[in-house]
């Protein structure tokens, strides 16, 4: 993807993000705060509205007590009661101003003696509205208070018409003993008085009777619960309008419960709604201008550098001209990425001039180094055949010495033992010593034998049965006291193992006599070993001896051990074998008491 086309659509992902960012701080933060206002204003309507009523309310409260307290209306029940006096004590054009609609005089009994309905027209009509009598006997007339209860007032409903009812006591009859009647007023809050208060309230409400039964689409039950303790519920009806419902308790001794309906329009709400669809439209536009300009502005300042930087090290890759060089043309930042790439390649140039000496060099050191290589071959030839005539000629010296130093030990030991048998005794003994000197100078010749034999043809170990060789040495020395023990096993090593065990057991023999006891054994130690160990019970090996007893040929002559050269063969063979020797004591820390000789070998696989 292209620099370009990443930039574009990081952009436009930026600004998609600040669009959606600004959408929800609009709704959550504006919007709500514009909804949170006017369900206050709303509340604030119902809440006026109920105190509207309860004027309304103290309003027919008060000409009810104002004509309870009159002595017309006392005399009306003293005497028989005339129609005439009816409309002189309660005048219809009075009433109408005061707005009462409905009016009734009870007597001490509780027995209805007067009553009327205030017309349109300005006249008394005898006639009530149906259930007006019950509504009165529920709440200002109950059956077990005949004289009413003095000052009761409240809302309540006849045929779904809300009604303010007010009663009031009236004295009547003798002073000394009077008599307590009622007088009932009513003001039906009909359709015109209701909008008479909506349009001084400037206000949209409703009054109706409500019940558990209603709708539940009007007030849920939670909402029910809370209007009856005295709350007001606040809700949106469509994007337009916010309702405010409160209940209002009935006068009557049952619960009842009227309904008041505040719907309050939202304008400023549906303003800030299309303000905001306004600014958010002039936003989309801001913002796809701003993203043209920050393209040009890149493509001018940012990507067209770019682009000039990619071509000229392309073009400088595919010559491989690196004496090429981009032109720094400004004083921004992609300037100081062209002037790094140019002292990048002059750093490269120059390496590589230096490279290419350094190849140079190197090319005429090799050469240098062939004709070297042709000399030492030539030099290696001819140590090679030094050495082949080296060899030959030691193994010529060595056969001819050795041939007639043996021809002279035999010769000697020949005339040794005829001096021996022919000799006395003090001959015997001189004789006897000669023919010992010359079984040691045998042995050492023969040590010699070994060695070179060993230096020419160094052992390949191969599969050997290890009791078998120590029988076999076992053998050849028929008077010495030997015993073996858990040593049935292979090892590697080959047919010259036998020499091993050969030198350590004539050293033994050598330095404990014959009445020494050698015993040789077995054990496995980790790594596929065994360790072989030949204990003897002679004088032993002093401790400052023991690092040195295989060394026969060391540097310092002064340490030379006296053990002769078949420890020093015992050595190169058990490590031509994979091995390792020591010397050690028969009782760990009592070198008095014996030596032993240990020593591992490999564990021959099947």
């Amino acid at each position: 993807m292209k620099v370009r086309t990443r930039t574009l659509l990081i952009l436009s992902a930026a600004l998609v993000v600040f669009l959606i960012v600004l959408a929800l701080i609009t709704q959550s933060v504006i919007l709500q705060a514009f909804g949170e206002i006017e369900g206050r204003e709303t509340t604030a309507h119902v809440q006026r509205f109920v105190s509207q009523l309860d004027s309304e309310i103290e309003d027919v409260a008060a000409t009810t007590r104002d004509w309870s307290l009159r002595q017309e209306t006392s005399e009306l029940l003293s005497g028989p009661g005339r129609e005439e006096d009816t409309a002189q004590l309660f005048p219809p054009g009075i009433m109408k101003n005061l707005g009462i609609d409905y009016i009734l005089l009870y007597d001490a009994g509780g027995n209805r003696i007067l009553s009327g309905t205030i017309t349109e027209d300005g006249e008394i009509a005898s006639t009530l509205p149906p259930g007006l009598d019950m509504t009165v006997s529920n709440s200002i007339m109950p059956e077990d208070m005949q004289g009413g209860i003095a000052g009761r007032r409240g809302l309540s409903t006849i045929k779904d018409t809300p009604v303010i009812l007010a009663g009031y006591p009236v004295q009547y009859g003798p002073e000394t003993d009077p008599l307590q009647g009622t007088l009932v007023m009513a003001r039906a809050l009909d359709s015109g008085r209701i909008d008479d208060i909506n349009r001084m309230l400037q206000t949209d409400g409703t009054l109706v009777s409500y019940s558990m039964g209603t709708d539940p689409a009007i007030l849920s039950a939670e909402e029910a619960v809370t209007a009856k303790e005295g709350g007001i519920i606040v809700r949106q009806s469509g994007d337009n309008r916010l309702d405010g419902y409160a209940l209002i308790t009935g006068i009557e001794n049952h619960p009842t419960f009227l309904l008041l309906t505040i719907g309050s329009p939202r304008p400023v709400y549906q303003m800030v709604k299309n303000s905001i669809l306004i600014v958010a439209g002039v936003i989309v536009l801001l913002s796809v201008l701003y993203l043209l300009v920050v393209q040009h502005l890149l493509q001018r300042f940012v990507l067209f550098p770019l682009s000039r930087l990619d071509s000229g090290m392309k073009s400088i890759s595919r010559s491989g001209d690196l004496t090429l060089r981009m032109p720094e043309i400004g004083d921004d930042e992609v300037v100081s990425l062209v002037r790094s790439h140019n002292r990048m390649l002059e750093t490269i140039q120059s390496q590589q001039e230096e490279m290419q000496a350094l190849l140079e060099e190197i090319g005429q050191q090799r050469d240098d180094l062939n004709d070297a290589r042709g000399e030492l071959a030539d030099r290696n030839r001819e140590l090679e055949e030094l050495n082949r005539k080296a060899n030959l000629y030691l193994d010529i010296y060595l056969d001819v010495i050795t041939y007639e130093i043996l021809n002279a030990i035999m010769g000697l030991r020949g005339y040794a033992d005829l001096v021996k048998s022919t000799a006395d005794e003090a001959g015997q003994k001189f004789a006897g010593k000669i023919i010992d000197l010359a079984n040691r100078s045998n042995d050492v010749i023969r040590n010699i034998e070994t060695i070179s034999r060993i230096y020419k043809n160094p052992p390949e170990a191969g599969v050997v049965d290890l009791a078998a060789v120590i029988k076999t040495e076992m053998g050849r020395r028929t008077g010495a006291r030997i015993v073996m023990d858990n040593c049935n096993r292979n090892v590697c090593a080959d047919d010259m193992l036998g020499v091993v065990f050969d030198n350590i057991f004539a050293n033994s023999l050598k330095f404990g006599g014959r009445d020494t006891t050698i015993r040789v054994t077995a054990r496995d130690i980790p790594e596929e070993m065994i360790e072989v160990s030949v204990t003897d019970t002679g004088p032993g090996i002093p401790d400052a001896v023991k690092p040195l007893i295989f060394d026969r040929f060391s540097a310092d002559s002064r340490t030379r051990s006296s053990y002769g050269l078949g420890l020093h063969i015992v050595k190169m063979l058990i490590e031509s074998y994979g091995g390792s020797v020591r010397a050690d004591d028969h009782i760990p820390g009592s070198p008095q008491s014996g030596a032993a000789i240990r020593f591992t070998l490999r564990i021959a696989k099947e």
